[in-house]
């Protein structure tokens, strides 16, 4: 027997951890644990990157071999040897927690929508301003045909409450025609890097000439735009289950953005959460901690909050009880069922 130990891959490591085959727990052993040093920048609106996830593995036995079998008698059948394993321990801190929900949306299966299909989504919405309202949505995969927006405080709303959207690309004079990370479709979300660093690097030097105007563009002004792609991309248009787990590490990584263990979406669900600052919000992209789902945004005021450390974290604490008109947010939401839908006013089958 080989007693060097295997690296496993995220793959066969949850296989191991649902299973406990005794059998693959005696020929393998855990990756060793690893993290990465937490690292800060200090400008004002930047705050800290993110450690990576400490992983443990299943139990070897002290030798490295499995332990031996009873002796066998002439009359007896050889008795098969014996393992253990134990389970793999559950994270609590926020970066174990969001790369462990990273990992299990990455790997659902891929809805493979069509070009001519469209994104559903049916929401709760919710503001300091506004009442709570569902709020359903239809977009082109392809971005180049109508899409439909159904909420009755909707500016144009008919007595239904319907409104229809305006195609993203290529329509009308002038309109473009192709997508970018500025102006986003489900189909070009798709084309994305689903390796985490190459995502971070593509958010981090895009082109941001035609989003700013008449005011240069910082590096922390550039962390923040990159971290708003991730929220337009999750609050509006979805992705595909790999690119959406390559995201949400992504975004971790980017300077300026926080990783919160436990924050809570506009249906009171509690999840890890993505934070970054956006202007003068303090801005939480929430992911349930079992499954890696979007469950929604939640949006507090900077001015509602404790001031920030020297660390340039976003503000941490809550709001006081009169914030956000008694709700302690500015806006939030709940994402309640996403799918992949044939025409506008479809719901997904299952």
């Amino acid at each position: 027997m080989n007693d060097t130990p295997e690296m496993l891959t995220a793959d066969r490591h949850r296989f191991l951890r649902e299973h406990l085959m005794s059998e693959i727990a005696a020929e393998t052993s855990a990756p060793r644990s690893r993290r990465r040093k937490v690292w800060w920048i200090a400008p004002p609106l930047a705050i800290a990157a993110v450690a990576a996830v400490t992983v443990a593995g299943p139990g070897r036995h002290d030798d490295g071999h499995a332990p031996a079998a009873p002796a066998a008698s002439a009359s007896a059948a050889p008795t098969a040897p014996t393992v253990s394993a134990t389970p793999v321990p559950e994270p609590t801190d926020a970066a174990g927690l969001l790369g462990r929900a990273a990992k299990a949306v990455a790997s659902r299966p891929d809805p493979g929508a069509g070009n001519a299909q469209f994104t559903y989504q049916r929401q709760i919405t919710d503001g300091a301003r506004e009442s709570k309202r569902e709020r359903t949505t239809w977009m082109p995969v392809d971005g180049r045909s109508s899409g439909l927006i159904v909420d009755p405080t909707m500016f144009g709303a008919d007595g239904n409450g319907r409104v229809t959207w305006p195609a993203l690309l290529g329509t009308a004079t002038g309109a473009p025609t192709k997508a970018d990370l500025h102006r986003p479709t489900y189909e070009f979300v798709a084309s994305l890097p689903t390796d985490p660093q190459q995502l971070l690097e593509l958010l981090l030097a895009a082109d941001r000439s035609k989003e700013v105007v008449g005011v240069p563009v910082t590096k922390e002004l550039r962390y923040q735009l990159a971290f708003g792609n991730v929220q337009m991309i999750f609050q509006n248009v979805s992705a595909p289950p790999a690119v959406a787990g390559a995201l949400m590490e992504a975004a971790a990584k980017i300077p300026g953005t926080a990783v919160v263990a436990d924050e809570v979406d506009a249906a009171g669900r509690h999840g890890v959460a993505l934070v970054g600052t956006n202007g003068t919000l303090r801005v939480s992209l929430v992911f349930d901690t079992g499954t890696g789902a979007f469950l929604g945004v939640r949006q507090v005021l900077l001015t509602d909050l404790p001031p920030g450390g020297p660390d340039g974290l976003p503000p941490v604490g809550s709001p006081p009880p009169g914030a956000g008109n008694g709700k302690g947010y500015d806006f939030a939401t709940a994402v309640l069922q996403t799918g992949i839908v044939d025409r506008p006013g479809d719901e997904p089958k299952s």
